[in-house]
């Protein structure tokens, strides 16, 4: 790796789940280039198309979600969102370019970085990864207060129900609001008294 990711992911793995983040969204054309054998600033490229612009932002902002809940990866860079002809997204470790058909083809990434590996991606199950791995979320401690009634709510150990009131701490919240902010306007209309 040439630099270093957020996360501990490997190269590999986030230009995989870039390519089915893609193909989620029906982009075209899609291609890896593993670039680690060569002088390159990056391990791999993936390049994809979109048809017009709409689809080519849709693309893009699906990678950037789905590599973000996936992986927990963000994107350190982008470049092109204003005229979504060729779109830059840069993992550090991973480069991916949303291109145009046209723009792509004037290009032609593919053949300036001959050298590499390509591997043309038609569906998912071309991809290594089998499940797509996911970025699990600190849980909060469990609460150390438990009930103790013997009864369940409502009901009396006669057996007949009772009435159940319910709590007004936000009528209450809402009483202290109003009287700290009564209290601060007097506050102010007795200094514009003085």
């Amino acid at each position: 790796m040439r630099g270093r990711t957020l996360t501990d992911v490997s190269s590999q793995t986030l230009a995989e789940n870039v390519a089915a983040a893609a193909l989620e969204k029906k982009a075209t054309d899609v291609v890896i280039l593993d670039l680690r054998k060569l002088e390159a600033v990056t391990d791999f490229f993936v390049i994809c198309s979109g048809d017009v612009d709409q689809h080519v932002r849709a693309i893009v902002r699906h990678i950037e979600d789905q590599v973000k809940t996936r992986l927990g990866e963000r994107v350190l860079h982008r470049e092109g969102m204003e005229s979504l002809h060729w779109v830059l997204l840069d993992y550090v470790n991973v480069v991916v370019h949303v291109f145009r058909p046209s723009f792509r083809e004037f290009y032609r990434l593919e053949d300036l970085w001959g050298d590499a590996k390509l591997q043309r991606i038609h569906e998912e199950k071309d991809l290594a990864i089998t499940a797509k791995p996911t970025r699990r979320k600190p849980t909060a401690p469990a609460s150390k207060k438990t009930r103790t009634a013997a009864t369940p709510r409502g009901k009396t150990t006669s057996g007949t129900k009772t009435k159940t009131g319910t709590a007004k701490k936000p009528a209450a919240k809402e009483t202290v609001r109003k009287s700290s902010v009564k209290k601060t306007v007097k506050k102010i209309s007795r200094k514009k008294e003085s």
